[in-house]
């Protein structure tokens, strides 16, 4: 067989080459980028010498199909064209795998790749793919489903449930923000027993936000001390408040300040347990999970992501 069929990389200190990528693309990613960035970069991996099969989704949750298709043929390396929603289902059809994970970021939010600093033109994510180095990174974990960035619940899962249902334009941050504004009217904080290595928090929340990793809503620093190999995952708990002064706190969460409030309790844990008076919705990584009552835990070191080099 030929070598370019094989997980076959070079070392040079921390750079791995990288000969042969299998990549999912969704087309309809960033508000139908994700073709044409599908097409540019498999241009690119192949002027580069490597072999790429390029497989598209043509519906929403097809990428477990396309991955384990893809694992049949014998690949290692899986690269997702796509936003935070298609890399959430990969990474559901890879979790037992033996695979490298590649991100093509072209959708909405690309919070994960954000975070792991997978960032820039085209160009250089083709050099992060094929000059790279190897990142364990943990995930979080929902009953049977897991997830990369940030778990939502109480108003974010209002704004979410928006954003993932298309009823607000734009992407990225200005969809999240439109979609803030626009349901936060009606919102009424629910009461919720949350449960973990902190301790117990009992009472109605605005927010209460779960993270492997710092970003969510494209670029919304709302756990900026997450970090995706940490052990644990930072809790953003905001206990009920008036409405005005939530509007305050989220304008400072694109940066991370919100947490200084001394209404926004933060706290760290390997596991946290919900139970609510009436059922609620959790999203993660903007995916619709479950409806509580609902445990999430740290599955550490978990998924093997290629990032640039030098992270």
């Amino acid at each position: 067989m030929d070598a370019a069929g094989y997980f076959l990389p070079f070392f040079c200190g921390n750079i791995s080459m990288s000969f042969s990528w299998t990549m999912i693309v969704n087309p309809t990613s960033g508000g139908g980028r994700g073709e044409a960035v599908g097409r540019r970069m498999a241009a690119l991996l192949r002027a580069r010498g490597v072999s790429v099969e390029v497989l598209q989704t043509r519906a929403r949750g097809e990428v477990a199909a396309l991955a384990g298709e893809a694992l049949a043929r014998g690949a290692h390396q899986i690269a997702i064209c796509g936003g935070d929603g298609t890399v959430h289902e990969a990474i559901n059809a890879l979790i037992k795998a033996d695979v490298l994970l590649g991100l093509v970021p072209c959708g909405r939010g690309n919070d994960l790749a954000r975070a792991l600093g997978v960032t820039g033109q085209v160009s250089s994510l083709a050099d992060t793919l094929v000059y790279g180095t190897v990142r364990a990174i943990d995930l979080g974990r929902i009953g049977d489903r897991y997830f990369a960035t940030v778990a939502s619940l109480g108003f974010d899962t209002v704004v979410a449930r928006a954003v993932y249902e298309n009823r607000v334009p734009f992407s990225g941050a200005l969809a999240y923000t439109l979609a803030v504004l626009t349901s936060l009217r009606g919102f009424a904080c629910p009461h919720v027993v949350l449960a973990g290595d902190f301790g117990r928090y009992e009472g109605p929340i605005f927010v209460a936000a779960t993270g492997n990793t710092a970003f969510y809503g494209g670029g919304i620093r709302v756990t900026p001390g997450a970090i995706a190999d940490s052990g644990e995952f930072e809790v953003c708990l905001v206990p009920q408040l008036p409405k005005w002064r939530a509007l305050r706190l989220f304008a400072k969460a694109f940066s991370g300040r919100h947490v200084d409030s001394p209404a926004v309790r933060v706290e760290k844990t390997r596991t946290l347990s919900v139970v609510s008076q009436e059922p609620l919705w959790i999203f993660a990584d903007g995916e619709p999970i479950c409806q509580t009552p609902a445990t999430l835990s740290i599955a550490p070191k978990a998924l093997r992501v290629q990032v640039p080099s030098g992270r």
